[in-house]
């Protein structure tokens, strides 16, 4: 079948590279004919209604406009062809750059300038983002994806104070990624309200940039050192390799590195394919942690880890708390025992929330998970 499927798309695209071939060819001889039989016809028509000087006149300017204007319409034929081969690749372009304009004149008040965006990073990184209030707050939030008869999430309502940590946790589908995007201001709710430290997601990010991080379980890595990966988005004026380091710490790869005979200097490769996965998932730890976070949202970030990497990414994270406020969505629940609040989501609601052990006795389906698990 996906022979067939291939075979098919293959046979379209040597047909219309064909087509354009021949088309690019074909005008210059058409141009030559009929630039002949004008001339052709010209010279009858004039031989018959005047003179031979005249009619010699004619078709001698006849034929040297042609001769200078033959070469112009061949390139823009050409030309022509050209951007009617593109369009279809520049489609996409087009359609984002008209979303990204239109998001941009419905936001005006979200916008800052480079310069204002650059003195607030610069603010953050020398004050450690002290004017930020990590409290997080959902009210009554409802969210239905496009064309979905059922909301993904409904009815959530969530207290995440300052400093203390949540644990999002259900089966898959439950809902758990697309909440922490409603935190992250990703996603907008249907109905409901998100509030970080009162205001909402996409105003806390642009006011506060760095003071919230976000780790996916698939990191994106650019084909460039450790450094140009840890301050991805920062000019190089403001790394500092002494932080890069802490960073690197606390997400338990610096060891690895102190190895590597380039040290910040190592290259990662295109999409990290020098590294392990575990260690491009403690690569994204050490991003998220070196603007010094006040809230650090983890989705599945730790999935790839060894037990023990995993353990000391736990403990760092333990660490953290008090300063730092915690959304952790994972399956492995030995890393979210520690939570000050876990909840569980089954089928877009909220079906269980409290302390781990609470959860455990309200919510059979979690139970059952920790059992399993040998918790």
């Amino acid at each position: 079948m996906y022979v067939d499927r291939f075979r098919g798309l293959r046979w379209q695209a040597a047909t219309a590279q064909a087509d354009v071939q021949i088309m690019s060819q074909v005008s210059k001889y058409v141009f030559e004919i009929a630039l002949v039989l004008g001339g052709g016809l010209l010279a009858i028509s004039q031989l018959f209604t005047r003179d031979a000087a005249a009619a010699l006149s004619v078709i001698v300017v006849f034929l040297a406009a042609a001769s200078r204007m033959m070469p112009s319409l061949l390139r823009m034929q050409s030309s022509s062809l050209n951007i009617r081969s593109s369009a279809g690749i520049a489609e996409l372009t087009f359609a984002l750059a008209k979303e990204l304009e239109k998001e941009k004149s419905e936001n005006l008040k979200t916008i800052t300038l480079d310069s204002e965006t650059r003195r607030r990073v610069e603010l953050g990184l020398r004050d450690g983002h002290s004017v930020f209030v990590a409290h997080v707050r959902l009210e009554e939030v409802e969210l239905t994806y496009p064309s979905a008869s059922l909301p993904a999430i409904s009815g959530i309502t969530l207290n995440i104070n300052e400093g203390t940590s949540l644990a999002l946790v259900g089966s898959t589908g439950a809902g758990k990624s697309t909440l922490a995007d409603l935190i992250l201001g990703i996603l907008v709710p249907d109905t409901g309200r998100v509030r970080i430290g009162g205001d909402e997601p996409s105003v806390a990010i642009t006011q506060s940039p760095g003071a919230i991080t976000y780790v996916p379980q698939d990191i994106s890595l650019v084909n460039g050192t450790i450094r140009d990966n840890v301050a991805l988005g920062l000019p190089p004026d403001l790394v500092l390799d002494d932080r890069i380091w802490e960073a690197l710490e606390r997400s338990q790869l610096s060891a690895f590195l102190t190895e590597q005979r380039d040290g910040l200097d190592t290259v990662v490769g295109e999409h990290g394919m020098r590294l392990s996965g575990g260690q491009r998932q403690r690569l994204g730890l050490a991003r998220a942690f070196y603007t010094r976070p006040k809230l650090i949202v983890l989705d599945e970030a730790t999935s790839a880890l060894d037990a023990e990497t995993e353990q000391a990414v736990s403990q760092t994270l333990v660490d953290l708390e008090g300063d730092v406020t915690l959304i952790i969505i994972a399956h492995r629940l030995a890393t979210i025992r520690h939570c000050d609040q876990v909840a569980y989501l089954d089928h877009g609601r909220m079906a269980a929330i409290g302390t781990f052990e609470e959860v455990r006795d309200r919510a059979p389906g979690f139970d059952r998970q920790a059992q399993l698990l040998g918790l």
